[in-house]
């Protein structure tokens, strides 16, 4: 598992489907789920953080979740960052908080794609991944084409994810996108656009 995660963090060895096992037999009211999120996020092994994500993400504290609660998200984004935390905080933690507002989604998700944090980057350009039809089109093309210079691995394939879950509802939206600036966007984010096409 550590080399796995190239060597970022320590592992209890604990599988996925173990420790989920684990986490749901534990009878506790988890009155405030973000406080414990971030305790657990405190912990040096990866298994601890898995836990306070798999947490954040029920549905039970999704619904609990406000907007007031975007800046502790955030903390943890940029806590302890890889793809295995980021990928569940930033579409269905935030991308869940965010979804009724898109005034303030937009203006969120421009200052993370602006920042100098690759995660807070790749975070904008996943954010609405769970959405489908829902998708802000014009937001996810802005936010691709704000980091299309970008040499980082993450938000180029990031960038190429969001694009093929959109495609899975809007496929000549996104195939057009691409045809029409494929000389801005890396070789990795159309070739993980165009996957399934």
């Amino acid at each position: 598992m550590r080399a796995y995660m190239r060597d970022q963090f320590g592992f209890f060895g604990i599988p996925a489907p173990l420790r989920r096992q684990i986490t749901r037999s534990v009878h506790v009211d988890w009155q405030y789920p973000l406080l414990a999120a971030e305790l657990l996020f405190q912990r040096e092994h990866r298994e601890c953080h898995y836990v306070a994500c798999d947490l954040l993400a029920t549905p039970r504290t999704l619904r609990s979740l406000t907007i007031t609660d975007v800046p502790s998200i955030v903390r943890l984004i940029t806590t302890k960052s890889w793809w295995d935390t980021v990928d569940v905080l930033a579409p269905t933690v935030l991308g869940g908080i965010l979804r009724a507002d898109r005034v303030r989604l937009r203006e969120l998700a421009m200052d993370w794609c602006a920042s100098d944090n690759i995660w807070l980057q790749r975070t904008a350009i996943i954010i609405q991944l769970k959405y489908k039809a829902d998708t802000d089109a014009d937001l996810l093309f802005e936010l691709i084409l704000q980091r299309a210079a970008s040499k980082e691995f993450f938000v180029r394939k990031g960038a190429g994810w969001a694009l093929r879950e959109y495609a899975k509802v809007a496929p000549e939206a996104v195939i057009g996108f691409v045809e029409t600036h494929r000389s801005r966007l890396s070789p990795l984010t159309v070739r993980e656009a165009l996957k399934h096409h």
